[in-house]
């Protein structure tokens, strides 16, 4: 699959849609939108379909179905997610 490029309006969408993600799960977020845009015609695509298709991956990392995945590794010092984990091991 050749990469994809964006518009500084597409970046400027994906920007703002990732922001409030943890920073772990930005990229994984980016991965599922281009994963989602390669489905389409390059000759079809623009700001309107890369803006809904961000938004329905938002949606999915937000309801918690999909943020897990960048949570876990490096979630810093003061993390919920390590306590979150200890905790489920007691």
């Amino acid at each position: 699959m050749p990469p994809l490029s964006f518009t500084d309006e597409e970046m400027d969408s994906l920007t703002t849609l990732a922001s409030p993600l943890p920073p772990g799960a930005r990229s994984d977020f980016l991965q599922l939108v281009a994963s989602k845009l390669s489905g389409y015609p390059p000759q079809g695509r623009g700001a309107g379909l890369v803006y809904r298709l961000a938004v329905e991956v938002q949606r999915d990392f937000l309801r918690g179905g999909l943020i897990a995945v960048g949570v876990g590794a490096k979630s810093g010092k003061y993390g919920r997610a390590q306590s979150l984990r200890q905790g489920r091991r007691r």
